[in-house]
């Protein structure tokens, strides 16, 4: 995630005056966006009369990277932060349908708060704390946990040796923060999003996970299941390896909660099974199977059928041949 923040240069004798571009941090289901502040304040504006609307149209964000169309609803979760003054405060001013004090168990983690530091000319710029977390980040989804060193993170997130032991002491504390941020980023922002904006029923939202996988598949930069490597690579009695297992077995509440949400027998063992063709589906992936993601729909058709209540047609089940698809 790119964490630039630009400024609009002013003359010198207008110093006092600065204003930094992106002085708005937006955060939608767990995913980040920055913006400024008249375009924050539209966002919040517009969010809010569109949640009156029946259908709840898109809502427009234009921010640092381009234009996003959210699909808000009364239960997203969502924070809108400025950051102007180096430390976030809230832009909320009473109580709200997106305020997250009204859905405290949309967010399982605390919202993690980008930091920055105000220069002499005005501008903001990352902590160390999130130069160095954000460079590990990307190291970190993209090699083993054996292969980084604090030496890579150090050049990446260019600070000193001081300045990275002064905010994590080994590489598997900063490991352990790089999980938490992918399951904010990739398990809410991307998964869980991703699927409640393509569907509105439950069991539509568990079959538009594939969906998400599809794409996310096809995308040039596609790294495969964090949780999953570094659950492989450092084994479940480690302590990474306790950590990727504690992640997974969010993914799965999630899943149980759309099968309970749709009313489906034994939404915990339908989650297993579930979490086993999302698995699966990330696997096939790396092999370089195109129609991964659309083989484990198909067959999450007939997991939904099977967890249905139960009909007294004991012998007309048919396996959905969409399975094997070629």
């Amino acid at each position: 995630m790119k964490r630039s923040v630009e400024v609009r240069e002013k003359p010198a004798d207008a110093l006092a005056e600065t204003v930094t571009l992106y002085q708005i941090e937006v955060l939608i289901d767990g995913r980040s966006y920055r913006s400024t502040r008249t375009l924050g304040r539209l966002f919040i504006k517009a969010a809010r009369a569109n949640l009156d609307i029946p259908g709840a149209p898109l809502t427009v964000l234009a921010h640092s990277g381009g234009v996003e169309l959210l699909f808000l609803t009364r239960e997203t979760p969502a924070l809108v932060w400025d950051l102007s003054g180096g430390v976030p405060t809230s832009l909320w001013d009473s109580p709200d349908p997106l305020d997250p004090a009204r859905a405290p168990d949309l967010i399982r983690q605390p919202v993690e708060q980008t930091t920055f530091t105000i220069t002499q000319n005005g501008s903001a710029m990352p902590s160390n704390h999130e130069r160095i977390l954000s460079a590990a980040y990307e190291l970190f989804t993209r090699h083993s946990v054996h292969e980084l060193t604090l030496a890579h993170v150090q050049e990446a997130a260019d600070v000193t040796e001081a300045e990275l032991a002064q905010e994590f002491g080994s590489v598997d504390a900063l490991a352990e923060e790089c999980l938490k941020r992918r399951e904010r980023d990739w398990t809410i922002g991307i998964v869980r999003a991703g699927a409640r904006a393509r569907a509105e029923h439950p069991e539509g939202r568990l079959l538009a996970i594939f969906d998400v996988f599809d794409e996310w598949f096809h995308r040039d930069d596609y790294e495969a299941c964090t949780f999953i490597n570094v659950l492989l690579e450092m084994g479940r009695d480690h302590s990474l390896g306790r950590a990727s297992m504690e992640h997974l077995a969010y993914i799965r509440s999630l899943v149980a909660d759309l099968a309970r949400e749709a009313g489906l027998r034994d939404p915990e063992e339908f989650a297993f099974s579930w979490h086993i063709l999302m698995k699966g589906a990330i696997i096939n992936a790396v092999e370089g199977d195109d129609k991964a993601a659309l083989r484990a729909q198909a067959m999450g058709r007939d997991l939904i059928r099977r967890h249905r209540a139960v009909s007294t047609d004991t012998g007309s089940y048919q396996l959905d041949p969409r399975w094997a698809l070629g």
